[in-house]
C-alpha cells in the first residue's frame, strides 16, 4: 500500500509541498493552524506561478485530535525549527491503528522527514523517532497571505537531498545498503516536481545550506548591498572556522539549480526570515546564526559577528518589529561594540 504524507506546518515549504503531492496522485494531509487553517480548509491552498495560478484542494486538520495514524503514513515535519520540538512530542506518543483499526504501534514507530534550516532538527528527532530521514529544501516560495503560496519555480519546483539520520543507520536486508524507503520518498517527491538526490551524509548537506542560510537576516536590515556582501563573506568565514574546529563536514557537491521567473502581483526577493518577519512569526535566527555561535562557544572559536546579528534579530523579534528598522552597520560594528537594538516604543 503505498504512502500517506501527514505534511506538519502550513507554511511556504508545507503548505506547497502538500498542494504538489495532491496535485501527483498522492495521498497526503496537511497540518495547519490559526488563519492557515481556516483559508485551506475553505479553499485549499493556493499556489501562485509565472503563468498560472491554481487552487489545491488538500485535506487538512488541525493536529492530531482530527486524524487516525495509521502504518502507511510517513510524518513530514515542515515547521520551523524553533517549532520542532514542539511538533515531535505532539505526534510521537499518539496510537497508530492496523488494516483493522486497532491501536498496534506508536507515531515514534513511523518515519519523520524533517525539512528544517539547520542542523538541530534531526538529533531533536532521534530521541523519539527511530526512523529519521533528513531532508535540505531549497525552494524559491514566498508565503505572506493565509493559504496562499507564491511559487516563482515550474516545473521542477523545488530541489531537496534526502538521506537517513545517521548516516550509518541505513537498513541491512536484502538489497544490501539499499534504502528502499528513501528511494520511495524520493521518488514520490520527483513525482511531485521536486528534483531530489538521495545523499549518505544529510549533515554535510544541511551544514552547506546553512552557508547559505546565515545571510537570510541581512534581508531583515537596511543597508546596501556593498555592506550586505561584506556581512555575508564574514558570517560565512566564521561558520567555516566553526565548522572546521567542531569537525562538521560539508558537502562540496555543487547545489542544484532553480529556475526563478517572476510572478504577476507578487515582488520578489525577500527570503524565509524577512517574510517571518514581516508576518510578525518566530525568527530562525537562534537555529542559524545562533547555531554557529553555540558551536563557536564549545570550541573556542570566536564568532562576534554572527552573535551580533542574532543579538539584534532576536531583540527585534521580540519586541514584534517588522523588517527596516535596524542596519547593518550594527552587524559590521566594531568586536568590543555591542549593538543596540531598536525598542518598540523607540520605533
Amino acid at each position: 500500500m503505498s504512502n500517506r504524507y501527514v505534511v506538519i506546518g502550513a507554511g511556504a515549504v508545507g503548505a506547497l509541498l502538500a498542494a504538489q503531492l495532491e496535485l501527483s496522485g498522492q495521498a497526503v494531509v496537511l497540518v495547519a493552524r490559526g488563519d492557515n487553517l481556516a483559508a485551506v480548509a475553505e479553499h485549499g491552498v493556493r499556489v501562485r506561478r509565472p503563468r498560472s495560478t491554481e487552487q489545491v484542494r488538500v485535506p487538512v486538520v488541525a493536529g492530531p485530535e482530527q486524524l487516525r495514524l495509521t502504518h502507511q503514513d510517513v510524518l513530514v515535519l515542515a515547521t520551523k525549527t524553533q517549532d520542532a520540538e514542539e511538533a515531535l512530542t505532539r505526534w510521537a506518543w499518539l496510537p497508530v491503528s492496523d488494516e483493522d483499526g486497532l491501536p498496534t504501534l506508536l507515531g515514534a514507530d513511523l518515519p519523520v522527514l524533517t525539512f528544517q534550516n539547520g542542523l538541530a532538527t534531526e538529533d531533536l528527532a532521534l530521541r523519539r523517532f527511530r526512523r529519521v530521514y533528513g531532508v535540505s529544501i531549497g525552494v524559491a516560495a514566498s508565503h505572506l497571505t493565509p493559504g496562499e503560496v507564491v511559487s516563482p519555480s515550474y516545473p521542477i519546483i523545488g530541489v531537496a537531498w534526502l538521506g537517513r539520520y545517521p548516516a550509518n543507520d541505513r537498513p541491512q536486508g536484502r538489497f544490501g545498503r539499499r534504502d528502499v524507503e528513501a528511494e520511495q520518498y524520493a521518488h514520490d517527491l520527483r513525482a511531485a516536481g521536486y528534483d531530489v538526490d538521495l545523499v549518505d551524509d544529510i549533515q554535510a548537506y544541511k551544514a552547506r545550506k546553512l552557508l547559505v542560510n546565515l545571510a537570510n537576516g541581512l534581508g531583515v536590515l537596511l543597508g546596501t548591498d556593498d555592506e550586505r556582501e561584506r556581512a555575508r563573506e564574514l558570517l560565512v568565514a566564521e561558520a567555516r572556522a566553526v565548522f572546521a574546529a567542531a569537525g562538521v563536514e560539508v558537502a562540496t557537491a555543487s547545489p542544484g539549480h532553480l529556475v526563478v521567473e517572476p510572478v504577476p502581483g507578487h515582488v520578489a526577493g525577500h527570503l524565509s526570515t524577512w517574510q517571518s518577519f514581516a508576518r510578525g512569526a518566530s525568527s530562525e535566527v537562534d537555529h542559524l546564526n545562533g547555531e554557529i555561535v553555540r558551536l563557536g562557544r564549545r570550541h573556542g572559536v570566536p564568532t562576534p559577528v554572527n552573535e551580533r546579528l542574532q543579538r539584534l534579530l532576536g531583540a527585534q523579534a521580540a519586541a514584534g518589529l517588522p523588517p527596516g528598522v535596524n542596519t547593518i552597520d550594527d552587524v559590521l560594528a566594531d568586536e568590543t561594540s555591542t549593538p543596540r537594538p531598536l525598542t518598540r516604543l523607540e520605533a
